[in-house]
């Protein structure tokens, strides 16, 4: 559980951090006429975005010669229920925002398959060059951060049929 601590912790520091940063451009793109809300999705996609990154490549040190690469091709080969919550549970929350926000911010996302498929590529691509760098890679981390996208997903599109005819929703996602 210890892992889940730091990731969440990290993430909570991470995201009031770029918060505060984010003020001065907050005001600067009020006055040219885009709205906080819809900033407040631009800024949760780039603090998902920004937490992927940090926590599955630049958390540990990055060796492009490593002594040894480690790949992992059978799916959930656990040796204790324990692992799987701390390494996979990690994994599934990271891309929630992920999901979550891509559809707020690109309408072109609004379609699930274009927000698994674009997802996919997110985390195949990352445990391709985790492979190169002294990193683990493992099919079961392309899996469960695609399920945590598919779920973040599944929020956006549960809170969107619920707020579909609200005002501040609409404006968050631009749809007016």
């Amino acid at each position: 559980m210890h892992r889940i601590e730091a990731y969440v912790t990290l993430g909570i520091i991470f995201i009031v951090i770029i918060s505060i940063l984010y003020l001065p451009i907050l005001f600067k793109l009020k006055k040219k006429g885009i709205s906080p809300l819809r900033q407040l999705g631009y800024l949760g996609l780039f603090c998902s975005i920004f937490l992927i990154v940090y926590a599955t490549i630049l958390f540990m040190p990055i060796t492009f010669t490593p002594e040894t690469h480690t790949l992992n091709l059978v799916p959930f080969n656990f040796t204790d229920f324990n692992q799987f919550v701390v390494e996979k549970i990690p994994n599934i929350m990271l891309f929630i925002p992920l999901g979550f926000f891509m559809p707020i911010v690109f309408k072109s996302t609004r379609k699930f398959y274009k927000t698994a498929l674009i997802s996919f590529v997110i985390t195949f691509s990352i445990e391709f060059f985790q492979y190169f760098i002294g990193r683990s890679s493992d099919i079961d981390d392309i899996i469960t951060n695609l399920l945590g996208a598919i779920i973040g997903y599944g929020i956006f599109f549960i809170v969107n049929k619920i707020f579909k005819n609200q005002k501040w929703w609409n404006k968050l996602i631009k749809n007016y």
